[in-house]
């Protein structure tokens, strides 16, 4: 759903669906270890701590 979203958040979008092992429907903590399995880079977990926030205001 994020896909087409601007910024950091849309490109964590964007490599999860390019990753088949991407836990879509996992917690925060299950992406950042996905992240940190990959490799990522600093800004895929800047982007998941920017998208953990919008999500808990919800």
């Amino acid at each position: 759903m994020q896909v087409g979203r601007g910024g950091l958040v849309g490109e964590l979008a964007k490599c999860a669906m390019a990753d088949r092992g991407f836990p879509k429907d996992g917690d925060p903590e299950a992406v950042r270890q996905r992240l940190r399995v990959g490799q990522a880079e600093g800004d895929m977990f800047e982007a998941l701590d920017e998208a953990e926030l919008d999500w808990l205001s919800y």
